[in-house]
C-alpha cells in the first residue's frame, strides 16, 4: 500500500477535491441554416463561466503536477509516462479554456450546449487526479535534488510504479474525454455557419463514431475491475470515475446525434423584396427532424421552410 494521507470518506492519493457542480436543466439547441429568437431566463454566461472557473482550476493543478514530475532528474520510467498524460490534458484543458473565453458574452447556444453536457464533473475529477499525484509525488521523492534521483527514492517510486501508471491510465481517460466533448462543441458551434452540408454531415458522423469508440473503451474499463491493482475501495473509486466519464461521454455523444438529426426553428417574418430560408439546401438529409415556427412573407418577399434541393432553390430564388 501506498504511504499517503487519504482524504476523510475518499479512497486515494491525498489532494484538495472540489465538489461536483449541481446538474443543471437541460436546454435545446437549433440547427444549421437558422433564425430563430430565444428568451433565457438566466443570465447566458453564468454555466459558461463556471466551467471556465474549473477548468483553469484543473489547469493549475495539471501544470503544477507537470512541473513536479519535470523538476525530477534522471526520474523512473513510470514517472516519465505520467510526465506525457500532464503534457496531453495541460493542451486539452488550455484549448477549452481559450474556446470558452473566445465566445461571445451573449452565446446562449454555447451555454445550452454546457448545460445539456456536463462536464464539470469530468474537469474536477481531472483536478483531483493531479492533485493527489502531487502530494504522492512529492512523498515518493523527498531525497532527491534538482540533479540527482536517490537510491531510496527510486526504489521506492519502483515499488508504487502501478499506482503511478493507474494514475497515467485514469488521467489519460479524462483528457480523452474532455477532447471528445470539445470536439463536439466546436462542431456544433460550427453549423452556425456551414455552408457545406455534406462536409457538416461527415464530420457530425465522425464525431458521433468517435464518441461511440470511446464510449466502448470506457465500458471495457467498467466492466473489468477485477483486473486493477488496490483496495476495493480503490477500484470503487475508479469505477466512479469511469462511469462519471462514460456519462459525459453518451452525454455528448446525444448533443451532438441531436445536432445532426433535429432542427427546432422560432417565428420568421420577410418584408421588401427579401429571401429568407429555414432548413437544408441542396442534397436531401435522411431522418432529421424539423419543427418551424410562423413564417410571414409580405412585398414580395421569398421564404422557404424544410429541405429543398439544389436546383429547386436556384428556380426558387432565382441563383440559377
Amino acid at each position: 500500500m501506498l504511504d499517503y494521507n487519504p482524504i476523510p470518506g475518499r479512497c486515494g492519493w491525498a489532494g484538495p477535491v472540489l465538489a461536483p457542480s449541481t446538474r443543471l436543466n437541460r436546454a435545446t439547441y437549433a440547427g444549421p441554416h437558422q433564425h430563430r429568437s430565444r428568451r433565457m431566463t438566466m443570465d447566458p454566461l453564468i454555466v459558461t463561466a463556471g466551467v471556465i472557473a474549473v477548468a483553469t482550476l484543473a489547469l493549475q493543478s495539471c501544470k503544477a503536477a507537470y512541473n513536479l514530475a519535470d523538476g525530477l532528474a534522471e526520474a523512473p520510467q513510470a514517472i516519465a509516462r505520467s510526465k506525457a498524460s500532464l503534457t496531453e490534458t495541460q493542451k486539452t484543458l488550455g484549448a477549452l479554456q481559450q474556446t470558452l473565453k473566445a465566445a461571445p458574452a451573449t452565446d446562449s447556444e454555447l451555454d445550452a450546449i454546457l448545460r445539456t453536457i456536463d462536464l464539470n464533473e469530468t474537469l474536477v475529477s481531472a483536478k483531483r487526479l493531479c492533485d493527489e499525484y502531487t502530494a504522492a509525488i512529492a512523498r515518493f521523492t523527498s531525497y532527491s535534488t534538482e540533479g540527482k534521483f536517490s537510491k531510496r527514492d527510486r526504489l521506492l517510486v519502483n515499488l508504487q510504479e502501478s499506482k503511478v501508471n493507474k494514475f497515467s491510465k485514469e488521467l489519460g481517460d479524462c483528457q480523452r474525454t474532455m477532447s471528445m466533448v470539445l470536439a463536439s462543441i466546436n462542431l456544433i458551434v460550427s453549423t452556425r455557419t456551414a455552408d457545406d452540408v455534406r462536409r457538416i454531415g461527415d464530420q457530425f458522423q465522425a464525431q458521433e463514431q468517435a464518441l461511440a469508440d470511446l464510449d466502448a473503451h470506457l465500458r471495457n474499463r467498467e466492466a473489468s475491475p477485477a483486473s486493477e491493482e488496490g483496495s476495493a475501495s480503490d477500484q470503487n473509486v475508479s469505477l466512479q470515475l469511469t462511469a462519471g466519464l462514460r456519462k459525459v461521454c453518451q452525454e455528448a455523444l446525444a448533443a451532438t446525434r441531436a445536432q445532426r438529426t433535429g432542427q427546432k426553428f422560432g417565428d420568421m417574418s420577410t418584408d421588401d423584396q427579401s429571401l429568407a430560408v429555414q432548413g437544408i439546401v441542396g442534397e436531401a438529409q435522411v431522418g432529421v427532424e424539423q419543427s418551424f415556427g410562423r413564417m410571414t412573407t409580405s412585398k414580395n418577399s421569398k421564404a422557404f421552410q424544410g429541405q429543398i434541393n439544389a436546383a429547386s432553390f436556384a428556380i426558387m430564388f432565382g441563383k440559377g
